[in-house]
């Protein structure tokens, strides 16, 4: 089956409603994440010194600076090039990767492809992310999306999950049938590490199950208690309109940020564990690390400050990563595998 060419309006309107919606604190699941329920437990003598603490961290068997990403957010659309031109800019100068917004509109409008092409160009050395919905993924041809890689010359693609969003978006696409075989499929021919996401209602215990074995390289948690996509898709409908009140029926759904990781870590998986969705402080990154995580994504925090420009969001980045190193130094933990071995959380006391 063909992918559906979009209505460009339509298409634009879509993304200029995401933008603006995400950043609105109703659309936030805040507290459900399960960070406030975790602590990191304080070492008065932490026997190093604070310059000595590293943040570095492996990522498909290279060094990287930080295990902080900036998470997919926005592409494709007339306000979304400058955005992530500020976006890649700040992560090549702190050596961050950086997963792009869904490329779906690549798929059917070539034309999209310059926004990447003038991106790349500019910021030659950023470690990009690809990135396709699920839904997409089972109507494409696996030389499609290497195509949709090819014009970022990223280093891995992500398949996003989002059957809440879908269900509750007046033009969303909620054909899922087939979703497994389309990943494997595009795990064996691609030739590049995918990534598999939620974005923003986690996964559960029997889905990261079948995940596993099938030879995808990390999977993303994006659990519950960030921002809320099936919340934000019934902001953008009418009042009364029955898809906002299925909405707000489904305001809460989703598996939480902690829950999904410490699931996948229990299992034991195959694939790295990522994790995001609630993210808004190093500490916050931390905790998730200390639990297992690979890698943090972080959106709403970044996205905010991109808006600014590029010296706000360098401003914010170091303060993101200072707030890990702080967090690091005073658990005692020089760096990261020190941090996940030492076992330095617990569950808060109530």
């Amino acid at each position: 089956m063909a992918v559906v060419h979009e209505n460009p309006e339509l298409f634009e309107s879509r993304k200029a409603d995401h933008i603006r919606l995400s950043l609105e604190d109703r659309m936030q699941a805040t507290g459900a994440s399960g960070l406030d329920q975790i602590e990191l437990v304080h070492e008065a003598f932490p026997e190093l010194d604070f310059a000595d603490v590293t943040l570095e961290s492996s990522l498909f068997s290279k060094t990287i600076r930080s295990p902080m990403f900036v998470s997919s957010m926005t592409a494709g659309h007339a306000g979304s090039v400058n955005l992530n031109l500020v976006l890649a800019t700040v992560s090549e100068k702190r050596n961050w990767a950086m997963g792009v917004g869904s490329q779906r509109r690549q798929l059917t409008d070539p034309a999209a492809d310059a926004e990447w092409t003038k991106i790349r160009k500019a910021c030659s050395r950023v470690r990009f992310f690809g990135n396709i919905g699920l839904a997409q993924l089972i109507r494409s041809k696996v030389e499609e999306i290497r195509r949709l890689a090819d014009t970022l010359e990223a280093e891995a693609m992500f398949v996003h999950a989002n059957p809440l969003q879908e269900c509750m978006q007046p033009e969303g696409t909620p054909q899922f049938a087939g979703g497994l075989k389309a990943l494997e499929r595009l795990v064996k021919e691609l030739g590049l590490p995918v990534i598999v996401k939620e974005t923003g209602c986690g996964f559960s215990e029997p889905t990261l199950r079948r995940l596993n074995g099938i030879g995808v390289a990390a999977v993303d948690v994006s659990g519950l208690g960030g921002t809320h996509w099936g919340r934000i898709e019934g902001g953008r409908s009418k009042a009364g309109d029955p898809l906002q009140r299925a909405a707000e029926t489904f305001r809460d759904w989703g598996v939480s940020t902690v829950e999904s990781l410490l699931t996948a870590k229990r299992l034991e998986t195959d694939y790295d564990v990522w994790a995001s969705g609630g993210v808004r402080t190093g500490l916050d990154a931390a905790k998730l690390l200390a639990m297992g995580a690979s890698m943090v994504g972080l959106a709403k925090p970044l996205i905010e400050a991109a808006l600014e420009g590029e010296e706000a969001l360098d401003a914010r980045m170091a303060l993101l990563e200072y707030e890990l190193k702080t967090a690091m130094f005073c658990t005692g933990s020089k760096d990261l595998k020190e941090l996940q071995e030492k076992i330095v959380w617990r569950q808060a006391r109530k």
